[in-house]
């Protein structure tokens, strides 16, 4: 059988499971019963000898080896069941989802996996498609492989596979932090691009460059099913977020957060790894503009488990109460991330948009601030030194560029 996408929804791959716990029982009762006659031969040996004696063993003996035979193939069996329904089902939901999403961005899905893109009335652009047609058939491909596999374990009675056939995959591990400082995530590997997501974007290069362990212990990566699973807090715990080969290549059609789309696959891949998990948290069968226009605060929590301390420099600017400067200071030095959003007044920096602080040095309004743009060099330079006094503005409170300084308390 060659797995189509009709073939795949009419499968019902559930009550493989259904049939794996009948037979695991049928088994459990046989092998009880092996126990209880392995019981009765060994008090045949004790208090009986003699001819008959050694007649009636052998024949239980063989009567016994039968039975293990009749037990290994049940076992078996329940075994391939199992394998089939539990990697079945995953596949069945992984495809079905996909082909929902294509076809909601305005692709048509053809059986074989095949989407089909329209430049001018949809999202799916004729690069989009192609990426969705790759993840599409390499899933239905892996399916087919399952469906086989389980099959001639079932015919021959023989043992299963303990993973399910990996997928034809681009992205893996070895692809997350490529070209990195010590294999680390750093903040000069978001690129922001097409995507009104500055928000998000910053707040990765922030926490990258302030502690890039933190990044790393976001992302798993399960060679098996070519997923990686990122660890998000969805607002009332932390959620597992599944982001497949598919979601990666669509990100990086839609010119996300990564530097791929720019520099071509030697550039890092966790940028979109994470701005693809964002998105399917906040916005599921979505794509990357669902979660344009936003604020710091909650990305931060995404990633951290807590939205930070605030600064509103309109209120009160670089006064003793607030200590703009040495707040800053204290927060990089103990390696916390640190966002500035400015306000419609961007005066030295671009209008409502958002930095990430990688720097400091010196005091008062002449402190020099380094900012990273996540745009990176694509419109100019990727970093930015400026006087505190002409970020935070003077004269009238509310007429300087921040409007917001976010920092982060990471395990607080």
């Amino acid at each position: 059988m060659v797995a189509t996408i009709s073939v795949v929804e009419s499968s019902q791959p559930s009550r493989l499971l259904d049939a794996a716990g009948a037979m695991a029982a049928s088994a459990a009762s046989l092998n009880a019963q092996i126990a209880e006659q392995r019981r009765q031969l060994d008090a045949l040996r004790t208090h009986w000898h003699g001819e008959a004696s050694t007649a009636a063993i052998a024949k239980g003996e063989a009567d016994l080896t039968v039975q293990q035979a009749v037990f290994g193939k049940l076992t078996n069996y329940a075994a391939a069941l199992r394998y089939g329904g539990t990697n079945l089902d995953a596949l069945r939901s992984q495809i079905l989802a996909m082909a929902a999403q294509a076809t909601a961005l305005g692709g048509r899905v053809n059986d074989d996996g095949t989407v089909i893109g329209n430049l001018r009335y949809s999202m799916m652009t004729p690069r989009l498609a192609g990426a969705y047609t790759a993840s599409l058939k390499a899933m239905l491909s892996v399916f087919t492989a399952v469906d086989a596999a389980t099959a001639t374990a079932l015919q021959t009675s023989g043992p299963v596979p303990q993973t399910p056939p990996p997928a034809d995959v681009n992205w893996t591990e070895d692809d997350l932090y490529r070209g990195g400082r010590d294999g680390d995530p750093q903040g000069s590997d978001v690129n922001q691009d097409a995507v009104g997501d500055c928000y998000l974007a910053a707040t990765m290069s922030a926490v990258a460059h302030a502690d890039p362990q933190r990044i790393k212990d976001r992302i798993t990566y399960n060679p098996q099913t070519g997923q990686f699973d990122v660890t998000m807090w969805d607002g009332s715990q932390w959620r597992h977020v599944m982001v497949t080969q598919s979601d990666i290549d669509s990100n990086i059609a839609q010119r996300g957060a990564s530097a791929i789309d720019n520099f071509g696959n030697g550039a890092p891949v966790w940028p979109a790894v994470l701005e693809s998990a964002y998105q399917k948290m906040k916005a599921p069968g979505g794509d990357l503009t669902s979660i344009e226009s936003g604020l710091t605060p909650p990305a931060l929590e995404a990633l951290t488990g807590n939205n930070g301390h605030w600064i509103f420099p309109a209120t009160e600017f670089l006064t003793p109460s607030q200590h703009i400067d040495s707040q800053i200071a204290g927060a990089l030095q103990s390696h916390q991330p640190v966002m500035l959003s400015t306000s419609i007044v961007g005066g030295p920096l671009a209008s409502q948009h958002v930095y990430s602080i990688e720097g400091i040095t010196g005091t008062g309004s002449e402190a020099v601030v380094t900012l990273r743009n996540p745009w990176g060099a694509d419109t100019g330079e990727a970093t930015i030194q400026l006087p505190l006094g002409d970020i935070i503005g003077g004269g009238v409170p509310g007429l300087g560029p921040a409007a917001m300084i976010n920092i982060g308390q990471m395990g607080s």
